[in-house]
């Protein structure tokens, strides 16, 4: 019974296959989703209705007409020390409303011949698999979510892919710096041909100002270049009009997670098992039951979460670049 799914143990639920099916799955899905590192994040374990909305906030750049001078225009300091604490004091940090009216699952299962009969952890398999279509489900929500929401920055022109090069990024840079917007948490989402291409053109290039060195690799494309934390997604052409360079900081776009509070009838009887991401506090949820008349064990992997890219006509902004 290679497949064993019922053998008691320490772990939380009481059931080390279900635990350990939905730890690799979990990993899976985190390795996946890496930009998730890079946006705004508000996970939690606790669970939560659908479409319950919940509070966050979205921190950008203060301006320096934010900065108030202590003293009065006598040089005292009287007037203005009760203004420590008036006013709008996080004017450019609003609390933002996001709704967790996403539940996305997938399902997979495990037959009585095949627990019998296989040697290959099948089930564990299949999680890792089902994990993988989850996140780039996920992913294209989060990116239809940020091209909903962006500014095209070359005037509607497309550019040549052959001739994208690290000037382009650097044009999405300084619109950025233009805007004042943080240069801190910036992230670049490349289209798997733009990306490439930015590769051939790197290893040709050196720029100390932007730590660009002869012979980059794409082990250090992947780290950051040009203030950017670089990804890439190969379905990123297909979700727009042809625009395959996507770009952010940390408060263009924002994500909510958490488990969902109910489960539906079909699966109630059975085991329901979460998952927390110890670093992201990212939660997944596996449910399992067993079949009697199709003799096979069901399993659905499931996310619940809420997506928002706060435009503010400024620092919020989402850029993205049309590249033919």
């Amino acid at each position: 019974m290679a497949n064993l799914s019922s053998i008691t143990t320490k772990y939380p639920n009481g059931n080390l296959s279900v635990d350990v099916i939905l730890q690799e799955a979990l990993d899976t899905f985190t390795q996946d989703l890496g930009i998730l590192g890079s946006i705004h994040r508000d996970f939690g374990g606790e669970a939560m209705r659908f479409n319950q909305s919940l509070q966050t906030r979205i921190f950008s750049t203060r301006a320096k007409g934010d900065v108030l001078d202590w003293a009065t225009g006598d040089g005292t300091a009287t007037a203005k020390i009760q203004s420590y604490n008036d006013g709008n004091e996080d004017q450019d940090a609003d609390a933002v409303t996001i709704k967790l009216d996403q539940h996305k699952f997938i399902k997979f299962h495990l037959s009585d011949l095949e627990r019998e009969q296989t040697s290959v952890p099948y089930i564990a398999e299949a999680a890792k698999y089902a994990a993988h279509a989850l996140a780039q489900k996920v992913t294209e929500d989060l990116l239809e979510t940020a091209f909903a929401a962006d500014t095209v920055i070359n005037s509607g022109s497309q550019i040549p892919l052959a001739s994208f090069d690290v000037d382009d990024i650097f044009d999405v840079a300084k619109a950025m710096d233009d805007l004042n917007m943080p240069k801190g948490g910036r992230w670049m989402v490349l289209d798997h041909s733009v990306y490439y291409q930015l590769l051939k053109t790197l290893t040709t290039i050196s720029n100390a100002t932007y730590d660009v060195k002869p012979g980059i690799n794409r082990a250090l494309v992947d780290q950051q270049l040009g203030g950017f934390s670089i990804y890439t997604y190969n379905g990123l052409a297909g979700l727009t009009g042809g625009e395959k360079v996507l770009a952010g900081y940390e408060g263009s776009l924002a994500m909510v997670n958490r488990l969902p509070e109910f489960a539906d009838a079909s699966m109630q009887i059975g085991d329901i098992s979460n998952a927390t991401e110890p670093s992201s506090g990212l939660s997944l949820q596996l449910r399992r039951k067993y079949d009697v008349f199709d003799a096979r064990e069901q399993y659905a992997l499931t996310i619940m979460y809420g997506l928002k890219a706060p435009n503010d006509g400024s620092t919020n902004r989402i850029f993205s670049l049309d590249v033919a």
